[in-house]
């Protein structure tokens, strides 16, 4: 595996580079970025947590962008919230605000350029990750992790595509299998990571598509159907993850 240079925001002046957006980009579904609690809260991780957002650069070029947030957990699975994503973001910007001191740091999300994907980045992503973790001393590293493949069957519950093996015990999904490699144990789903309201008339931009009437979607790169409601011009998406725990070594 390739070394790559790692920087932190704050390393780098605390402002986030314009290259990672481009990253986010070309690899989220467009819908992934009209999260309401992401369109709230995702943009202040550079000025709020300069120190846990990081790039990854081989020589001038960026290969991928690592975002992650300070909580508050006790290694109880069953105090892991089902919102997921949304509450990590929610939950690590309220215990700022309060001055309550974290115990854990959540990975939010690790993008790689799609150039570079397969070439073990984000395997070193989340090493900076437990890394940064460790430095503060918390407890743990979590994350609602997205898995990949997870797409191509919107309509198996993700608490059975979790529990999906290949012929050699490792998880079935490569992302999950990434995690599960470094030594992250998947604990429970997280049911509504995201959830995503738009009208009609978004839901349209964001995807391309036609919903003609009410009823379930298979929308391109969802982990799930989404639902519309055309007499209300709502069109709901709720995502699940899954939440995965990668102990810190003393």
């Amino acid at each position: 595996m390739s070394e790559y240079t790692i920087k932190t925001i704050r390393e780098i002046g605390s402002r986030r580079p314009d290259e990672e957006q481009q990253i986010i980009d070309e690899n989220w579904p467009e819908f992934a970025l009209h999260d309401p609690i992401g369109d709230d809260y995702f943009g202040r991780l550079y000025r709020n947590f300069p120190d846990f957002q990081f790039v990854m650069y081989d020589g001038e070029t960026m290969v991928a962008a690592g975002n992650s947030i300070p909580v508050i957990w006790d290694l109880d699975p069953a105090h892991l919230f089902d919102a997921g994503w949304d509450w990590a973001l929610e939950s690590g910007f309220h215990d700022w605000e309060f001055e309550r001191t974290p115990t854990t740091l959540c990975a939010l999300s690790i993008t790689v350029a799609k150039a570079y994907q397969g070439k073990g980045v984000s395997t070193q992503a989340i090493q900076v990750m437990k890394t940064l973790a460790a430095q503060q001393g918390y407890n743990a590293l979590i994350a609602p992790v997205r898995p990949a493949h997870k797409q191509h069957y919107p309509l198996i519950p993700m608490k059975n595509y979790m529990g999906w093996t290949r012929e050699d015990g490792a998880p079935f999904d490569p992302w999950l299998r990434t995690h599960w490699r470094l030594g992250a144990k998947m604990l429970k789903v997280a049911a509504h990571s995201m959830v995503i309201p738009g009208s009609v008339a978004q839901w349209e931009k964001w995807t391309g598509m036609k919903f003609p009437e009410s009823g379930d979607y298979i929308i391109p790169g969802a982990l799930n159907p989404a639902y519309a409601y055309l007499e209300a011009d709502l069109i709901s998406y709720v995502e699940p993850n899954v939440w995965m725990h990668h102990p810190i070594d003393a």
